[in-house]
């Protein structure tokens, strides 16, 4: 949720990888939960196409939006990590994801492959940006109730883009996941903020008000 980094991952930079390492293509529908193993090996995926999102189930069955991750962003199991082993994968729409043995990062097939140093760059640029992104997360949802938690994701993405007005960066549905909120309810709330005049709503775009960042 952040603007794009000054790393990037170039489509050129991608094609080359295959000269250095074995790397395989696969597809994967909407709604799909997408390994990132092979065998007994970990691996890492570049997304070529389509979104992920990063999803934690609880014991009763329900599920919580954690990260999205789009084109040319990285997913690894590290994001996946934790003792309850309750966090996946799941594909958002038709999604093609580029894989690369892990052991790409650690026996480089020249000291000064240029492709390596950049790709392993990137890396890191990414889990520094998902930590951030999950601590936003966090701090989002242990906000009291639903008109904090939608007033401070909200001042959140106009900070990331920059703009009091924007375009909601998911579906309503996936955003009433991402704030583990009944979707009915919170287009409730969200008319209620436009009548007390936080916000104006048409669509998926919103235009904060500016009472709204003093709140």
């Amino acid at each position: 949720m952040e603007k794009n980094s000054t790393l990037q991952l170039t489509d050129d930079l991608i094609l080359d990888m295959s000269r250095c390492v074995n790397t395989r293509r696969e597809k994967y529908r909407k709604g799909e939960f997408i390994p990132i193993l092979s065998g007994n090996r970990s691996e890492i995926g570049i997304i070529l196409n389509g979104t992920i999102s990063l999803m934690k189930s609880d014991i009763d069955g329900n599920w919580l939006h954690l990260a999205r991750f789009k084109k040319k962003e990285l997913i690894s199991k590290l994001w996946t990590y934790n003792e309850e082993n309750d966090l996946f994968f799941v594909s958002n729409s038709e999604t093609e994801i580029l894989f690369i043995d892990t052991i790409f990062f650690t026996q480089s097939c020249n000291p000064l492959c240029a492709r390596h140093n950049k790709l392993i760059s990137y890396l890191f640029d990414r889990i520094l940006k998902y930590t951030k992104t999950l601590n936003q997360t966090i701090t989002i949802l242990q906000k009291k109730n639903m008109q904090e938690k939608l007033l401070s994701y909200f001042k959140l993405v106009a900070k990331t883009t920059g703009s009091h007005k924007f375009e909601l960066p998911m579906t309503y549905k996936e955003l009433a996941d991402y704030l583990a909120v009944d979707r009915s309810a919170m287009m409730r709330k969200i008319n209620e903020l436009q009548e007390k005049k936080y916000l104006t709503k048409k669509g998926k775009t919103i235009y904060l008000k500016l009472k709204t960042f003093s709140s």
